[in-house]
């Protein structure tokens, strides 16, 4: 009597391999897509928080210097020399916590060692902040610069060239052209831009800081 052998025939078949292949290249894809979009969004969140780390950096610098302005160590204001101290060589003799205000810029004067005048540079007793056009090598739609110096660059000011605002004792807005000696507080208010990292993302990353200061005397 002959004996029957019993072979498995069942195998993969061609269809069940495109199928296995369309789905594994459907959950590739997919999670392609999902790393890409992470990757970007954390580089988009890194941009972001360095330009504010920068914006905050350049903040700090403002407030410190307002905070000493018109801080006269012998209890009042010195001569000006009628050099550094006194650019618009006009008609004040002495010193000025305020030399010039406007929104787009300030100049302030200080007296910190007590030697008699606000011209010293260590430390430094006559300062200009002002909104300016960008240079070559601190770019951006507008950068602040300290005393001619570049503090920041990729400056976007919230109202176009508006990056201070003062107001008198009683908390009034003094306007665009401020009386210097009604000053009481200033309020600091800039963004820092950057290009978004993200292709698929539109326009640019702006952090924002506002700040104020309340002039001691």
């Amino acid at each position: 009597m002959a004996r029957l052998s019993f072979f498995n025939q069942s195998g993969v078949t061609l269809i069940e391999q495109l199928v296995s292949l369309l789905l594994g290249s459907v959950l590739i894809t997919s999670l392609y897509t999902y790393f890409r979009a992470e990757l970007y969004r954390t580089a988009s969140v890194e941009t972001k928080t360095g330009s504010l780390e920068d914006a905050r950096g350049a903040m700090d610098i403002i407030i410190r210097d307002l905070m000493n302005a018109g801080s006269w160590q012998n209890g009042s204001p010195p001569l000006e020399t009628g050099a550094a101290d006194d650019p618009d060589q006009d008609s004040d003799d002495v010193c000025n916590r305020v030399y010039a205000a406007s929104p787009s810029t300030i100049h302030i004067q200080m007296d910190l060692n007590g030697n008699g005048n606000c011209v010293d540079l260590d430390p430094r007793e006559n300062i200009r902040y002002e909104l300016a056009n960008p240079t070559a090598t601190c770019p951006g739609p507008q950068i602040i610069r300290r005393n001619g110096d570049c503090l920041i660059a990729n400056v976007v000011p919230g109202l176009p060239g508006k990056v201070f605002t003062y107001y008198d004792a009683s908390g009034a807005d003094l306007g665009a052209n401020p009386a210097r000696d009604a000053i009481k507080r200033v309020k600091i208010s800039f963004g820092v831009q950057v290009k978004n990292p993200d292709p698929n993302g539109s326009g640019n990353l702006t952090s924002t800081v506002l700040s104020s200061v309340e002039f001691r005397n």
